[in-house]
């Protein structure tokens, strides 16, 4: 089996990403996207470019000469779409609504939820079955946390309008209950502006929030180590 070229990374942010495409594309003019839609690859895979998530968005198969005309269309300065970045777990909620580099709303949220050992009232429930005092408790606040987390976000539509990108890191089993939640969110996960994060998140938070936000913002090239 052929090994995988060895290459060193570069990261870079949103405001160089116009100079990093003429820079790639000049010397692989054929990179185009892998199925995934999340960077651009060279021909033999020798190099690698992942744009910024605040860039425009990559689609599937799509030329880096194409791309590089949308990124061109687009004022990159401000990152100026308006965008929501939605970070959910047991442990707490964190939530920011920016317009371009301006935050304009934030909430960070923590109930009484998890339990001494460490495991999500919700998860031990299903594996336990009925809950005493304590866990009635926990399951009670885990509902009004996901309650508040969905009536925030529909309070910052209303005010701001919906958002051009929103950005989740959201537990499959947890978005289920989001979703079936009390109002429900103003958006689903099958929505053509929602982008999940492949990104570990920890305890959500306010900082967790920003540093999440930061990442957003950085981009990537991956080149081929020469001697």
């Amino acid at each position: 089996m052929a090994r995988s070229p060895e290459r060193r990374r570069i990261d870079f942010p949103l405001v160089d990403l116009a100079e990093q495409l003429e820079a790639f594309a000049e010397l692989w003019p054929r990179a185009v996207t892998d199925s995934r839609a999340r960077a651009l690859h060279a021909f033999n895979g020798e190099a690698v470019l992942a744009p910024p998530f605040l860039g425009p968005r990559l689609l599937a198969g799509e030329s880096i000469t194409r791309y590089q005309r949308r990124v061109a269309e687009q004022e990159l300065e401000s990152a100026g779409e308006r965008h929501a970045v939605v970070l959910v777990r047991a442990a707490g909620v964190a939530l920011g609504y920016w317009d371009g580099e301006a935050l304009l709303r934030h909430k960070a949220i923590r109930r009484y939820v998890i339990r001494g050992k460490g495991r999500a009232q919700p998860t031990h429930l299903a594996k336990k079955g009925k809950s005493r005092y304590g866990s009635r408790l926990r399951l009670q606040n885990w509902r009004r946390q996901l309650a508040e987390t969905n009536e925030r976000l529909r309070d910052w539509w209303e005010e701001f309008g919906e958002p051009e990108r929103i950005f989740l890191s959201v537990p499959v089993r947890v978005f289920s209950e989001l979703a079936a939640a009390t109002p429900a969110p103003p958006f689903q996960k099958e929505d053509p502006n929602v982008q999940r994060l492949p990104l570990h998140v920890h305890r959500p938070d306010h900082s967790e929030l920003l540093r999440v936000r930061r990442w957003l913002g950085r981009g990537h090239v991956e080149l081929p180590i020469t001697e």
